[in-house]
């Protein structure tokens, strides 16, 4: 049995990504219908992936034979389009940003519950092979004790008509909510939850509205601290999108599985137990491992994952719950940089 599926956005990441990988790789998903207001995307979309059925309204999407919506359109159509779906019993998988502000989120998570329905947000590198075998090794205690770790995540973005993510209205900030909101995600799926921030948030470089420029640290409830850095005005070729996890006994360095694609370079090195002090501080190690994975396609497997939860499976580890709560750390770090202050979250 397969969820039906239909899709508000036929551009984007919905094009690139989403549809292509759930046509080709999902198990427990098929799209049926297609929705967005630009006539000529959606025919576009529609006649290379075979979508039978589409549609230039939300309304009449909705009144198809469809069991979930995947919202893929600018974020400030988010709580105005889940809310639609919600009220019309389908259940929701939007992406991050769920709403442009907090209050909708909490909102739209509400109605969600009430009318019974499942909800998540499409943070998709949580599907990563590598992330979820980085997950394992710091849920074993591979690394010690959690120290420290870092997300990088970067696109050059210059300043292009119409394009929604360089407006406040349309996408709600900057690099940091665009591509910062998986970076801190993936730190706090690692480490847990974020207790303070403080991030330092410019537009140094181009000349739209939106932070082109974010760098934030982090202090996460267990102690360990975090760096978040995210730039719309770093080449594409000189980004190396780095993740890296240290602790007590140990370290994961990657470049790469930050990122829309599945795979990635990652290595580690795992101590037996914590070195005493040498005042010569060696650097070199041979015990640094590459960690060799089958990469797995990121979108079809949120999507999955999403349609088992549907169909009566555990709850993924994308739902709308993880959302709100990436909602409130952006919305704190936001604080921080406007007031230049570190802030609780």
């Amino acid at each position: 049995m397969k969820v039906r599926w239909g899709v508000i956005g036929a551009g984007g990441i919905a094009r690139r990504r989403t549809i292509p990988e759930v046509l080709r790789f999902a198990e427990k998903s098929e799209i049926i219908a297609l929705m967005d207001v630009d006539r000529e995307a959606l025919s576009a979309a529609a006649a290379a992936f075979g979508i039978p059925r589409v549609h230039l309204t939300v309304e009449e999407l909705l009144r198809e034979d469809i069991d979930a919506v995947y919202i893929a359109s600018p974020v400030a159509f988010h709580y105005t389009q889940t809310k639609q779906a919600l009220e019309a019993g389908k259940h929701v998988l939007c992406e991050k940003p769920l709403a442009l502000r907090v209050e909708e989120a909490e909102e739209l998570l509400e109605l969600a519950e009430k009318n019974n329905l499942k909800f998540g947000v499409a943070f998709m590198m949580r599907y990563n092979v590598y992330h979820e075998r980085i997950k394992e090794f710091i849920d074993e205690g591979k690394l010690g004790q959690p120290v420290f770790a870092r997300a990088q995540l970067t696109c050059f973005y210059p300043p292009i008509p119409g394009a929604w993510r360089q407006t406040k209205a349309t996408g709600g900030g900057g690099a940091l909510t665009d591509m910062g909101c998986h970076c801190v995600d993936l730190l706090e799926w690692f480490f847990g939850e974020t207790r303070e921030v403080f991030g330092f948030l410019d537009t140094i470089t181009h000349t739209y509205e939106v932070e082109d420029t974010s760098t934030v640290l982090l202090k996460f409830r267990n102690g360990a601290q975090g760096f978040v850095d995210n730039f719309f005005n770093v080449p594409d070729e000189a980004a190396r999108n780095v993740l890296e996890v240290y602790g007590t006994k140990g370290a994961i360095v990657a470049q790469h599985t930050i990122g829309q694609d599945p795979g990635g370079e990652v290595w580690c090195l795992f101590l037996e137990e914590e070195k005493g002090y040498d005042a010569l501080q060696k650097r070199v190690s041979s015990s640094w491992q590459k960690l060799e994975l089958e990469p797995k396609p990121l979108y079809a497997r949120e999507v999955d994952a999403m349609s088992a939860w549907i169909l009566g499976g555990e709850k993924p580890r994308i739902s709308a719950e993880v959302g709100l709560r990436n909602m409130r750390v952006l919305a704190a770090i936001y604080r921080s940089a406007a007031e230049k202050r570190a802030v609780a979250v």
